[in-house]
C-alpha cells in the first residue's frame, strides 16, 4: 500500500473515531478505547506528513544553461 493510501486510510479512520466520540451513546470504556486509537492514528498521520514535507524539493531553472536542478525545500 502506498504512503498516500495509508495516510488517507488513517485519516478516514480518524474521522470515524471523532464521529464515534461525538456520539452520546458511547460508553466511557469505549470512549477511552476510541481516544487511544485516535491518538495513534493522529501520530501516524503526523509522521506521514512530516516524511512528505522532508521529500519536497523545488526544481529551479538554472538561468545560465537552462538545466533543471533539484534543491531542497526550505520552509522558512
Amino acid at each position: 500500500m502506498s504512503d498516500k493510501n495509508s495516510f488517507e486510510k488513517n485519516l478516514s479512520e480518524l474521522e470515524q473515531v471523532v464521529k464515534a466520540l461525538e456520539d452520546n451513546e458511547v460508553s466511557l470504556d469505549k470512549m477511552i478505547e476510541l481516544f487511544e486509537k485516535g491518538v495513534g492514528l493522529t501520530k501516524e498521520c503526523t509522521n506521514a506528513l512530516n516524511a512528505a514535507e522532508q521529500k519536497i524539493t523545488i526544481l529551479m531553472k538554472n538561468r545560465d544553461n537552462g538545466e533543471m536542478t533539484e534543491q531542497p525545500f526550505n520552509a522558512e
